[in-house]
């Protein structure tokens, strides 16, 4: 049987990882809004954020992506679901990234609750 994984993130560090986000890991969902897991940062030991099945980790030196999915994420934005909606698609550069947020309170990838990362232990 396979495991269902998800991404989680380091936005200190600006890696991604693969991880379960429930015990259960064959019985996961793509549409899951948060990890009942918590994963720590193998470089920097911060809780990862959970950032769902379609999260695409940007190269590290692509530090505007790194910026826009972090802030995404801190406004509730997950990468999860089929990807099959009429929303607009996540932003993949901080510019431009507080007009989306605001435009789209509705969005069908808003399914987190809003957190700030400097508070994510």
């Amino acid at each position: 049987m396979t495991e269902f994984l998800h991404k989680f993130a380091c936005f200190d560090c600006q890696v991604a990882f693969k991880r379960r986000a429930i015990e259960d890991a064959s019985s996961g969902s793509a549409h899951q809004s948060d990890s009942n897991i918590i994963h720590k940062c193998p470089n920097c030991a911060h809780r990862m954020a959970f950032m769902g099945r379609n999260f695409a980790a940007p190269s590290k030196a692509d530090s505007s992506a790194w910026e826009a999915a972090k802030r995404l994420w801190e406004a509730g934005f997950r990468f999860v679901g089929s990807g099959y909606h009429s929303d607009p698609a996540l932003p993949k550069s901080k510019s431009g990234i507080s007009e989306f947020i605001d435009n789209n309170p509705a969005h069908k990838q808003k399914v987190g609750k809003q957190r700030r990362w400097a508070d994510y232990v």
